[in-house]
């Protein structure tokens, strides 16, 4: 059973991201563009609907929105997809560094897609079977809330590594079915695994949560503790400031995806069978 090495994973991860930003920005740039626009239009209407439902006290109001952030995570996927095989390919010395614009969508984009909505199908199946169990038990709101979030973090330590981390690497470099050959590929590695996601995925959302905190971004808050005065001043004062989460949002994306891809194939570097490929750094 093979091993990796957190520290020089992470060494490699770093290290790529930060020597090819410049060669990860001329990559992803026109593929974020359009995932911040789309967020940014999506997030605003959502907002405006949740104002609206909660005057009207008729949580009806937010069908359409939520039938539109849907649509919005199926684009946002598909975007992603296309930002990751490249930063991968970069990352495998198979694409040059310096590329100016790029914008693609072919076999490797469809299966890393694919991938991507396997692995989100499967977290929203849970979710459904959660929500349908406190609906049957009768949990009072704060119960079910608790319990949800619990399936949610517990899902995602105990899957989220094995199957996120690998995914990109696997879905570029590998002709397996992704989410089984990463399932199989990371067999005995799942702690190492979560060390390495955490560490290169969490400091630049870290970096800006603080200047959304800085900035005043927040979001509105549901909580039958709350009055409507407070959830629709929440929602107003999210709006407002959706243009500022949106721009951050956009600034770090560079570095989140320079360091996933990076991290990836480190990892898969070190757990695949075949020959030995070094990462470009």
């Amino acid at each position: 059973m093979r091993r990796i090495e957190v520290v020089a994973t992470l060494r490699d991860a770093y290290t790529f991201a930060f020597t090819h930003l410049g060669g990860i920005i001329g990559l992803i740039w026109v593929p974020m563009v359009l995932t911040t626009v789309a967020q940014f239009f999506t997030f605003q209407r959502y907002y405006s609907s949740f104002i609206d439902a909660a005057v009207a006290a008729n949580p009806a109001l937010l069908g359409a929105s939520l039938l539109t952030m849907l649509g919005y995570l199926v684009a946002a996927l598909l975007l992603y997809a296309i930002m990751v095989v490249a930063a991968v390919q970069l990352a495998l010395g198979a694409r040059a560094d310096g590329a100016i614009i790029h914008f693609s969508f072919g076999p490797l984009e469809w299966r890393t897609f694919r991938a991507f909505i396997g692995l989100v199908g499967t977290g929203m199946g849970l979710i459904f079977i959660t929500l349908t169990l406190i609906t049957a038990t009768g949990l009072p709101p704060l119960a079910g809330g608790g319990a949800l979030l619990a399936v949610i973090a517990t899902a995602f330590l105990l899957l989220g590594p094995r199957l996120i981390l690998l995914l990109p690497a696997v879905a570029v470099a590998d002709t397996a079915p992704v989410l089984r050959r990463a399932w199989a590929l990371s067999q005995g590695n799942h702690l190492r695994l979560l060390a390495v996601l955490v560490a290169a995925v969490a400091p630049p959302f870290l970096a800006a949560l603080v200047a959304e905190m800085l900035l005043g971004v927040q979001g509105p808050v549901m909580s039958t503790g709350l009055s409507v005065a407070d959830q629709v001043a929440f929602a107003k004062h999210a709006r407002q400031l959706l243009p500022l989460a949106c721009g951050l949002s956009f600034l770090i994306s560079p570095l989140v995806v320079g360091l996933f891809a990076g991290a990836s194939v480190a990892a898969w570097r070190a757990l695949k069978d075949e020959a030995h490929v070094e990462i470009v750094a």
